[in-house]
């Protein structure tokens, strides 16, 4: 097994490092999932990546997303608060419109193409397609995954082009230095990050590695106090562990026949990402923010993914951050319950359950 692992860490640091001498936007992240990938799928090498360095990498970032926050940003975020269920209402509409699409050229359930459409992460909603009568958790497993690699790889590219004007160097997307300085009040606080990930996984919070140290950190600096920085060295770890987590998810071999409609997902997954531009521009239009914050606010990511662009593109991380936040939350307590009325109706009562193209 330490083989394995130590195997599958070295390609992984290797692809990032191609990635990042190409000057390829994010490129520790998708050079080491791409790496990993590749070299599972054309040797015999099995990976080996156990979930805690997953869990290491959202840490970091939790960690990163919480420093960012001050009082300033708390207050901006709370009266933002119309504009996030609003925004949020006309992505869930959206993506449900795609769906009703996925649908009716696939021939795929309703039900599961809906809880596989809405941006609600993946863990979060084959969780609550396990829960649901008649779902299809394979499809609603592939479209989730299809949707955020899409995401994953172009949203960055997206985002770094001229068009955002982002820097095409720098510590945690190019070659340049990287910094390795560490401090006590830095290790004393990653580990009240630690602390905060270790209570949220208790109280069973979503996603509560990336959560917990965004709000334990978050308090902290909201009430004052000063946050050192994270050193580039420890981004380029977490987003090299990331990357070999996402490249697990790139397995489709269980499809069977559901693989006809894969590329169907992707391509709504490109029009949502399009869709988001419009949200993006009705948010600049209503805030002084940028584009570019608007647009990773609205991207329909993960988190930590868009944190880790937005924090390359030195966008404002806890606007992003409280988004997405509000999203996951709405998708976690509202969408369940309007899900399992919504399915009771009269329009799916007939509805067949096969979940083959």
């Amino acid at each position: 097994m330490f083989l394995k692992f130590l195997y599958t860490i070295l390609i992984g640091a290797a692809g990032g490092l191609v990635f990042s001498l190409l000057h390829i936007p994010l490129a520790w992240m998708l050079g080491s999932m791409t790496a990993v990938f590749f070299i599972e799928k054309l040797t015999s090498l099995k990976i080996y990546w156990p979930p805690v360095f997953r869990n290491i990498g959202l840490i970091i970032v939790g960690y990163t997303i919480g420093q960012s926050f001050s009082r300033d940003t708390a207050i901006e975020i709370f009266h933002q608060l119309p504009w996030m269920f609003f925004l949020t209402i006309l992505l869930l509409f959206f993506s449900s419109v795609l769906a009703l699409l996925i649908t009716k050229l696939t021939g795929v359930n309703l039900k599961s193409t809906i809880t596989g459409c809405i941006p609600g992460g993946l863990s979060q909603m084959v969780v609550l397609g396990e829960e649901l009568e008649d779902i299809d958790v394979t499809v609603v497993t592939i479209i989730q995954v299809i949707r955020l690699l899409s995401v994953i790889f172009i949203v960055p590219f997206m985002a770094f082009s001229p068009v955002f004007q982002g820097p095409k160097d720098g510590a945690v997307t190019g070659s340049a230095a990287v910094d390795l300085y560490l401090s006590w009040p830095l290790l004393v606080l990653f580990g009240a990050a630690v602390a905060s990930a270790l209570l949220a996984v208790k109280f069973k919070l979503p996603t509560p590695t990336l959560l917990g140290p965004i709000l334990g950190v978050g308090v902290l600096s909201t009430a004052g106090l000063t946050v050192p920085h994270m050193p580039d060295a420890a981004i380029i770890v977490a987003q090299i562990f990331l990357g070999i987590y996402f490249s697990k998810m790139m397995k489709f071999e269980n499809s069977g026949s559901l693989s006809r409609f894969i590329g169907l997902t992707v391509v709504t997954s490109v029009i949502l990402i399009a869709f988001t531009f419009g949200l993006a521009a009705i948010l600049m239009a209503s805030h002084h923010i940028s584009f570019i914050t608007s647009f990773l606010s609205m991207a329909p990511g993960g988190m930590a993914e868009m944190a880790l662009v937005g924090q390359a593109l030195h966008a404002e991380l806890s606007i992003i951050t409280g988004y997405h936040l509000f999203r996951i939350l709405f998708i976690l307590f509202a969408v369940p319950v309007f899900l399992k009325w919504l399915f009771k109706q009269k329009m799916f009562s007939g509805e067949s359950t096969k979940s083959g193209a």
